[in-house]
C-alpha cells in the first residue's frame, strides 16, 4: 500500500502587491474553454494555466507550474475581498465572485470568464478569452495585470503597444491584450519583464470587458455583450438536451450529472471529435514526487467510455464524431492497429520530455510535456472502443454501418494480439504482463465485434469472433483467479489484488452475484480500500512515491455495491464522493482522503465519466435516500 503520511504543508501567502497566493489547491479553480482549448481560473482572480491556441499548445499561463516564471492573468479588487467561485447555471462560463470586506454597502465584484464558442457551426470556437467585469452595491477599484510567459516560459516575450492594444509575441506564439474600446477603456502600462498592469474603477451596472486574442486575432468577432449572451446560450442550448431523471427521489443528483456532462463537453474537440483526458499537464499524483504526466491528449480508452457517457444522456453526436475520428487512426495507420493515445488531430509525436526550468504545483518535479504511454501496447483499448461502437449500434445503427468494415479490422487484430502480455489499463512502465483486466476486454471485443458482424454483414465471421471470446472468457477463469482466495488476480501469475478487476461484472463477464466477483469486491474492500475511495494496485509498476486514491475506481467499487445488492453502503459511497468535486462539483483524477485533497490532472474525464455511470447505477437500481437537499449549494 503507498505511504499514507501527510501531505506536505503549503503557504497560503504571498508576497505579490497583488495578493496571489501561492497555487496549493485544484479546487480554488474552475475551468472555461472553446471546444479547441481550456483555462483554469483561480478563485483569486487569476487565469494561471492556458494552452493557446489549442489543447495541446505550449502554454501561455502557467503560474499553476511556477508561481514566479509561469505567468497570469489577474483581475481582481483592490484590498481585501472574500472570493467564491460558481458557473452561471447551466454553462461553462465561470463567475468570480468577491464579496469587499468591510463594506458598509455589501459591494461586490463579479468577474465572468469564458471562451467564446458561436452557436450553430462547428469549428467556430474563437481563439480568445473574454472578461466581463462588473460591480454590485457600489463602485469598486480594480487591478488588471498581465504576465505573459510563452512556450512554458521558455521564450522571452517581446511587448509593444498598437493603438490601445497591447501585442505579445514569444516563440511562435502571440496574444493581443485590450480593454474593449467600445466600454470603459482604461490605460494599460507596460512595466518590468513586459507585465501589462492597470487600474479601474467598476460601477454598477457597466460591465468591462477585457479581451485577450490570439493567434494574431485582432477583433473579438463582435460586441463582447453579444458574445457573452451568445456563448451561454451555446451552452445552454447543448446541455438543455439532457433528459431529467425521472425518479424524482434521484433528481437531487442532477446538478452532478450536468456539471460532469459539461465538464466532458469542455474536453471535446468540435473539429475532430476526439476527447482528451484533461486540460492540464503535470499536477501531481501526490505532492512532490515524480507521478506527473501530460493529459491534453485523447487516449482511445477514455475517450471511448466518454462516447458511452455521451450516448446513455442524449448526445449520441457526440460518440459518432468520435467513431468517425477513430476509424481515420485506423486509416491514417493503414492497418487495425491502434495507438493508445493521440493528440487531437491524429499525431502520433508524443514525445515525452521535461520542462526543468519550472518547479511545479507545490514543488512537484518533473514537469512533463508529451506522454510515452504513446509507444505502449494495450490491448484493453479495443474492448472500450467496439463496447462504444456496439452501444451505438443499438441506438442508431445507420451510423455504424458505414464504418463496420474499418472497425471489423480491429476484431481481427485482437484475434491475433489478445495471447500477448501488454501494459495494461495503468500504463505499467515496467515488462509487459498477461493482465486480467487487459485479457477481460479482449473478450468484450470479441463479443461485442461478433454481435455488430452479426448485425451489418450476417456471415459467419461473427461465429468465429464469439468462439474466439469464449476462449478467453475461460482462460480468464482458468487462470486469472487466485485459488486461495477465490478473488481475481492482477495478471496471470501475479497473485495481488487490482481495482480494475472491478470491471468484470460491469462489462459483462460475469454476474455480480458470481462468487468470483463478490471475493474480488471484498479483496479490493479490504487491501485496496479506505471506506469509498479505493487505490488502483500495491504492487511494484516501475515508478517511484505514492499515489492517492483512484477516483474512477471508487466509482467501480459503488457500482459493484449498488448493483450487488448492497445499496445502503453504495448511497454512503456515492455521497463521499460527490464531496471530493469541491464547489464546482469538478472533479480530479485522484484524492487523498486524508488530507482532504483534490490530486492528479484537472478536470479529468475518466472521473466525471465514472460519476455518470455509478449515478446512473444507483437509479437503475432504485436505491433510496430520504435527504432531497443537495450536498452542494446551486449557483
Amino acid at each position: 500500500m503507498p505511504d499514507r503520511s501527510p501531505l506536505p504543508s503549503t503557504s497560503a501567502t504571498s508576497s505579490d502587491p497583488w495578493f496571489l497566493p501561492t497555487p496549493s489547491d485544484l479546487h480554488d479553480y474552475g475551468a472555461i474553454g472553446n471546444l479547441h482549448t481550456a483555462a483554469l481560473v483561480s478563485r483569486w482572480g487569476s487565469i494561471d494555466w492556458a494552452c493557446l491556441p489549442r489543447f495541446a499548445s505550449p502554454s501561455v499561463f502557467a503560474r499553476i507550474l511556477d508561481s514566479e516564471k509561469g505567468g497570469f492573468h489577474l483581475v481582481r479588487p483592490l484590498g481585501r475581498a472574500n472570493p467564491h467561485q460558481e458557473y452561471v447555471p447551466g454553462t461553462n462560463v465561470l463567475r468570480t465572485v468577491f464579496e469587499l470586506e468591510g463594506s458598509p454597502t455589501a459591494r461586490r465584484l463579479e468577474v465572468s470568464d469564458l471562451m467564446p464558442v458561436r452557436l450553430g457551426a462547428r469549428g467556430e470556437g474563437l481563439p480568445a478569452i473574454l472578461r466581463r467585469v462588473e460591480a454590485h452595491g457600489g463602485p469598486v477599484e480594480c487591478v488588471s495585470v498581465l504576465r505573459a510567459a510563452f512556450d512554458y516560459a521558455r521564450a522571452s516575450a517581446h511587448v509593444e503597444r498598437v493603438g490601445r492594444a497591447i501585442h505579445l509575441r514569444g516563440g511562435d506564439q502571440e496574444i493581443c491584450y485590450r480593454v474593449n474600446p467600445a466600454n470603459q477603456p482604461f490605460p494599460l502600462e507596460i512595466g518590468e519583464e513586459g507585465t501589462v498592469t492597470g487600474t479601474f474603477t467598476a460601477k454598477p451596472g457597466t460591465p468591462i470587458y477585457l479581451e485577450i486574442l490570439t493567434g494574431g486575432a485582432k477583433e473579438l468577432g463582435g460586441p463582447p455583450g453579444a458574445v457573452y449572451q451568445e456563448t451561454i446560450a451555446f451552452w445552454r442550448d447543448w446541455v438543455g438536451r439532457i433528459p431529467l431523471p425521472l425518479d424524482p427521489h434521484h433528481r437531487r443528483w442532477h446538478a452532478w450529472i450536468e456539471r460532469s456532462l459539461l465538464a466532458l463537453k469542455l474536453l471535446s474537440h468540435c473539429d475532430t471529435g476526439a476527447f482528451i483526458a484533461a486540460p492540464t499537464t503535470s499536477l501531481p499524483e501526490w505532492p512532490g514526487e515524480g507521478r506527473n504526466w501530460d493529459y491534453r491528449y485523447a487516449w482511445i480508452r477514455d475517450a471511448a467510455f466518454a462516447a458511452e457517457a455521451f450516448l446513455s444522456h442524449g448526445h449520441p453526436e457526440e460518440a459518432i464524431a468520435f467513431l468517425n475520428w477513430v476509424v481515420a487512426r485506423v486509416r491514417q495507420a493503414r492497418s487495425g492497429v491502434l495507438r493508445v493515445v493521440y493528440g487531437v488531430h491524429g499525431e502520433t509525436d508524443l514525445t515525452e520530455r521535461e520542462l526543468p526550468h519550472l518547479s511545479g504545483f507545490l514543488g512537484s518535479r518533473p514537469v512533463r510535456i508529451g506522454n510515452g504511454a504513446a509507444g505502449q501496447f494495450q490491448l484493453d483499448i479495443y474492448g472500450e472502443l467496439l463496447d462504444a461502437a456496439a452501444l451505438l449500434a443499438e441506438m442508431d445503427p445507420q451510423a455504424v454501418a458505414p464504418l463496420w468494415p474499418d472497425l471489423s479490422a480491429l476484431a481481427d487484430e485482437v484475434m491475433r494480439l489478445w495471447k500477448e502480455p501488454d501494459s495494461g489499463i495503468w500504463e505499467v512502465r515496467g515488462p509487459p504482463a498477461h493482465y486480467v483486466h487487459s485479457k477481460l476486454m479482449a473478450w468484450v471485443a470479441l463479443d461485442r465485434s461478433a454481435k455488430l458482424a452479426w448485425r451489418f454483414s450476417g456471415e459467419k465471421t461473427g461465429d468465429r469472433w464469439s468462439s474466439e471470446a469464449e476462449r478467453i472468457r475461460e482462460e480468464i477463469i482458468r487462470r486469472g483467479v487466485d485459488p486461495r482466495t477465490g478473488a481475481f488476480v492482477q495478471a496471470y501469475g501475479r497473485h495481488v489484488p487490482d481495482a480494475a478487476n472491478l470491471r468484470i461484472p460491469i462489462a459483462g463477464l460475469l454476474p455480480y452475484s458470481d462468487p468470483r466477483v463478490q471475493a474480488t469486491v471484498e479483496q479490493v474492500m479490504r487491501e485496496l480500500s479506505e471506506g469509498p475511495f479505493v487505490y488502483r494496485y500495491k504492487a511494484d509498476d516501475g515508478l517511484a512515491g505514492p499515489e492517492g486514491s483512484f477516483l474512477p475506481c471508487s466509482f467501480w467499487l459503488l457500482e459493484c455495491l449498488a448493483r450487488g445488492g448492497r445499496s445502503e453502503q453504495a448511497l454512503a459511497f456515492w455521497e463521499q464522493l460527490l464531496r471530493t468535486s469541491g464547489p464546482l462539483m469538478l472533479f480530479s483524477e485522484e484524492y487523498h482522503p486524508q488530507g482532504g485533497r483534490a490530486l492528479g490532472n484537472y478536470p479529468q474525464a475518466f472521473t466525471h465519466i465514472e460519476v455518470l455511470r455509478a449515478s446512473r447505477a444507483l437509479a437503475e437500481m432504485g436505491v433510496p435516500h430520504d435527504d432531497p437537499a443537495p450536498l452542494h449549494k446551486e449557483s
